[in-house]
């Protein structure tokens, strides 16, 4: 790895590979290549010359990247886009990429491009998230736990009732997200200020041609619509609106795992940690044990140690009660050294 290599904490942690992919610097150089060659096929296509072979030979090497090569010809450049034009034209010993195109009609289209297949790699995600979501509500609609209001007890409900909250809070985002993705457009290939000047100049003078080239890349890139009227760069308020579906999208999810988490602060809820590295309750092994298993713990003694003799105790009927309502279990002193209560407060009573 390079002296200067900055690694990303969260990608290597939590994105897939699949996503880290997209964004991976190999990752943006092959899509640029892609696009440079469905430029040239259509180019071709519409009449501009193309020698036989030019493109099979850039087509051969594409998957040849060296991020180091094309960085260190940066530093002389001082150019990203030149600099990647010049390592893909050396490999492929051919000199036609580029024509009639400013560093926007690629830089913009590849990393919209980015966006989109993210997007579509979240929504697929995001479904599979929803099945099991139902399926769990479903599985646990008749277990009862104590629901709150200004984190006081209120009144009952179950845990499958809690998890259908969430799971259709992210419903109405994965529509949402649908929605972005059919009507999400591409900037096209519109020149440095949008008039599409240079690709009717390599046209000579035919602005049908030059918007059946823009068409046919809207095909290789896969996006619904193009943008019309649009300047040297995408409107921005598209990140913005891919940012906000995201938000939408984990904000379900999000209010789940801290309900969750904060019955587990209370011992309400337990993770049900099982045997081997990482395992948590709702693995494959784990599917048929419910989430909350208050209900299984066995009553304490008098001694603070659960019926089965394992430490730290477990609470009885009555110590679930007073946690529930906030207070700390009778016998709190012999806990202490276990669990840390705090003082007995005054106002809780005996």
């Amino acid at each position: 790895m390079s002296q200067d290599h900055i690694s990303n904490v969260l990608a290597e942690r939590y994105a897939s590979p699949a996503m880290r992919a997209i964004w991976s610097g190999e990752g943006k150089v092959r899509l640029e290549r892609d696009y440079w060659i469905a430029v040239l096929k259509a180019q071709r296509d519409l009449g501009i010359a193309v020698p036989d072979g030019v493109i099979e030979s850039y087509e051969r090497v594409k998957d040849q990247i060296n991020l180091a090569s094309i960085m260190k010809r940066e530093r002389v450049t001082r150019h990203d886009v030149k600099a990647r034009i010049e390592e893909f034209c050396e490999l492929a010993g051919h000199e036609h990429l580029h024509k009639g195109m400013t560093s926007r009609d690629l830089t913009e289209n590849v990393e919209q491009l980015q966006v989109y297949r993210a997007l579509q790699l979240i929504e697929t995600k995001s479904v599979a998230a929803l099945i099991r979501f139902a399926r769990r509500a479903k599985q646990l609609r008749d277990i009862p736990f104590t629901a709150r209001t200004h984190n006081v007890a209120a009144q009952v409900t179950t845990l499958g009732k809690r998890i259908a909250m969430s799971g259709e809070e992210m419903l109405l985002a994965h529509q949402s997200l649908v929605n972005v993705l059919q009507t999400y457009p591409a900037r096209g290939l519109k020149g440095a200020v949008g008039t599409r000047l240079d690709q009717i100049t390599l046209f000579n003078g035919d602005a049908g041609k030059a918007r059946a080239l823009e068409q046919r890349v809207l095909v290789h890139l896969g996006l619904p619509k193009v943008l019309d009227a649009v300047g040297q760069v995408y409107p921005r308020s598209l990140d913005f609106r891919a940012v906000s579906v995201l938000t939408e999208l984990a904000s379900g999810p999000g209010n789940f795992a801290k309900t969750i988490r904060l019955m587990a602060g209370h011992e309400l809820a337990s993770e049900g940690f099982a045997t081997g590295p990482g395992r948590l309750l709702g693995d494959a092994a784990q599917d048929e044990q419910p989430l909350l298993r208050a209900h299984q713990r066995p009553a304490c003694d008098p001694e603070g140690l659960s019926g089965d003799g394992r430490r730290p105790c477990r609470r009885s009927v009555e110590r679930r009660r007073r946690l529930l309502l906030g207070r700390p279990p009778r016998h709190a002193a012999r806990c202490l050294p276990r669990h840390g209560w705090p003082a007995r407060n005054p106002a809780h009573g005996a």
